[in-house]
């Protein structure tokens, strides 16, 4: 797998610094930020903002913003000069970067600190393990199926990767935002329309009754949150449908 870095900077000294101290990445430097860089999401990226050297360009604050709404990567900031407090918690509080590196550091620390970002993003997922478990939720993986209590679901590989997210992240309140990135890998692909659409078809698999979910919820003002139902709570709630028609 490609790794890359993208310098945005004018810095060659820094430039060297980082090849000397991340020899297994290709470092890449720019005056300027480069949507292109992110045209391959596959490959492992890191950004890293030379902070003295934008704010030497007098550049929009709306860059910062933009950078990580395209970039769900490792977002970093570097810096020499010394920043006001409130300038530091803006980098963290209102552009989300996530980490403040200085030039004064020594290199064995900065390395560690950037590696440490990488592998906070860069781990293996869950989609490399051969099953994942949920309360009555199963995916194989090697099969690319999914069964509900042992029953197989039928769906497209749209709603295979949505449930699969979903049940990554049992009992987090997820936002649409965060469902196109994480399932469309971008937020063009994916409108609000859509993402419900696919919601209402999880729902249809895996709920008993899918206009009363226990499973997918929606949180009102925030998103949609997944929550596993045991075997037998899901045999009661069946038992407790079928018998008014018997």
């Amino acid at each position: 797998m490609d790794r890359s870095i993208l310098l945005i900077s004018d810095n060659a000294n820094l430039l060297k610094r980082l090849k000397q101290i991340m020899i297994d990445w290709q470092i890449i430097s720019s005056p300027t930020y480069l949507p292109d860089f992110l045209l391959n999401r596959d490959n492992q990226t890191v950004i890293i903002l030379d902070l003295d050297h934008f704010f030497a360009l007098t550049q929009r604050i709306d860059t910062l913003v933009l950078m990580r709404q395209q970039f769900h990567g490792p977002l970093l900031a570097i810096h020499r000069q010394k920043l006001a407090i409130t300038t530091v918690c803006d980098i963290f509080n209102r552009f989300h970067f996530d980490e403040l590196l200085s030039l004064e550091m020594a290199n064995c620390e900065l390395q560690a600190r950037i590696q440490q970002k990488i592998w906070r993003y860069y781990q293996p997922q869950e989609e490399n393990r051969e099953f994942l478990n949920t309360g009555q939720l199963k995916v194989d993986f090697q099969h690319y199926m999914i069964t509900v209590n042992g029953r197989k679901l039928t769906m497209g590989p749209v709603d295979f990767r949505l449930l699969v997210y979903f049940m990554q992240h049992e009992n987090v309140v997820l936002t649409r935002a965060q469902l196109a990135e994480g399932v469309w890998r971008n937020g063009r692909d994916a409108t609000l329309r859509s993402i419900d659409s696919h919601i209402s078809k999880l729902r249809k698999l895996i709920e008993v009754d899918a206009k009363n979910p226990q499973c997918l919820k929606t949180v009102r003002g925030f998103g949609y949150i997944f929550k596993s139902v045991a075997e037998k709570d899901t045999a009661d709630r069946v038992t407790a449908i079928i018998k008014p028609n018997t």
